[in-house]
């Protein structure tokens, strides 16, 4: 055997031997650690003298180091490489990375077990799924609570733009502040805003429910900004302006006069109007049903069949249909009215019945009731805009007695 390669710290020796094996070389490490004698071989003599290095700085810190250990640090020492055994991680790396992240706490009444535990139940079951599964998941429940279809249609609209603005961010992930950027920044007006941040809210009151956000503490959508809706002026007509519209269609296009006159007595939006069938109208009970078309469920509410759209009703009277088939009803009569000094306006009929039935009955509660409206609304922008004398020249537009006995010959 030659001559050992002799590799030391001044205070540790390690020797590099080369043997012999089946006419290979192998070059073998032979030094003292703990009291007991080491052996180590490797192939190359380049890998053998890193190693040797290696275990010499070993040596030389664990050497500085025992002699300074007392007894309760020895025991210390031992109870910890117990614990750490399971994670396969050396104790001074186990005790590097609490250092840091004991470090990151420092100031917050927190300890580095609560952070695991309050990261483990952020994504306990958000990890499982993405964004888009969890919005798409939202929305399935959604529908199958029997809400309306349309409002499931604009949880998907408004949600899966969120998911397209945060491309692969986990649901756990998402904050307040990138939240109101991005909802402020839409082009949007601030109802259809405010609209959205509810949608938004309700989806984290879902996911926490669900288990895909913590429970027990506000989400990060309950603090998303609320938007400022500026004062409106309703505008609405005169019943001059009424008896005027009424007459054009009659003369030019009665086979409307049913859809106008529901418009005029009934409050109902646009997209409600387009529903009604003659079916919704009982005459017997004296009210009209509307189905909601834009509210979150399938419910439908009852307002009075006034006399005066009794009137007007029932010369066209049906068993069953819809009250029209124009596609555009609002738009034909407005058509109707060109040289007549009144223009169509925008929600009109909706704004002119309930600005006149909270002055015919000073009920702000009853009139949200028949128009599918919060009282808040009604007591906002429609109190006070018109007097009860108005309010009974509204309700007494009714048809002549020659335009009905008219309209019943033909």
């Amino acid at each position: 055997m030659s001559q050992p390669i002799v590799l030391t710290n001044g205070t540790h020796e390690i020797k590099i031997y080369t043997v012999q094996n089946r006419g290979r070389s192998f070059y073998q490490l032979s030094f003292y650690e703990g009291g007991h004698r080491q052996r180590k071989t490797f192939g190359k003599v380049s890998v053998a003298r890193r190693e040797a290095k290696l275990v010499l700085n070993r040596l030389a810190v664990n050497g500085h180091d025992a002699a300074e250990l007392s007894t309760a640090d020895m025991e210390s020492y031992v109870v910890a490489k117990k614990h750490v055994e399971p994670t396969g991680l050396p104790v001074h790396v186990c005790a590097e990375l609490f250092a840091k992240s004991h470090g990151k706490l420092a100031g917050y009444p927190a300890s580095v077990l609560d952070a695991v535990d309050f990261y483990l139940e952020f994504h306990r079951r958000s990890a499982e799924k993405s964004l888009k599964e969890i919005v798409a998941e939202f929305a399935a429940a959604r529908e199958a609570m029997g809400v309306h279809a349309d409002y499931v249609k604009n949880i998907e609209r408004q949600l899966g733009r969120l998911v397209t603005a945060f491309p692969g961010r986990a649901l756990p992930l998402l904050r307040t502040p990138n939240l109101d950027k991005w909802l402020g920044g839409q082009g949007w007006q601030p109802v259809t805003k405010n609209d959205t941040r509810k949608i938004l809210i309700t989806f984290g009151n879902w996911a926490k429910a669900n288990g895909y956000l913590p429970a027990g503490r506000p989400s990060e959508f309950d603090g998303m900004l609320s938007y400022k809706v500026p004062a409106t002026k309703v505008a609405i007509y005169s019943p001059a302006e009424l008896r005027t519209i009424l007459d054009a269609v009659h003369a030019n296009i009665p086979q409307l006069l049913p859809w106008t006159a529901c418009a005029a007595f009934l409050g109902a939006r646009v997209s409600e109007l387009a529903l009604l069938r003659w079916e919704n109208v009982n005459f017997e009970r004296g009210f009209v049903e509307v189905a909601s078309h834009k509210i979150r469920t399938k419910s439908r509410r009852l307002v009075p069949l006034h006399d005066a759209l009794r009137a007007w009703l029932l010369p066209f009277k049906q068993e069953s249909g819809p009250l029209t088939d124009y596609a555009a009803p609002g738009a034909a009569v407005g058509r109707t009215l060109a040289g007549s000094g009144v223009e169509l306006k925008d929600n009109a009929f909706r704004h002119s019945y309930i600005t006149y039935r909270v002055a015919q009955i000073s009920d702000t509660a009853r009139v949200a009731l028949e128009c599918g409206n919060s009282p808040e609304i009604i007591f906002r922008h429609y109190r006070e805009l018109v007097g009860p004398d108005d309010a009974a020249a509204w309700f007494a537009t009714s048809p002549s007695m020659a335009r009905q006995m008219e309209a019943q010959a033909a």
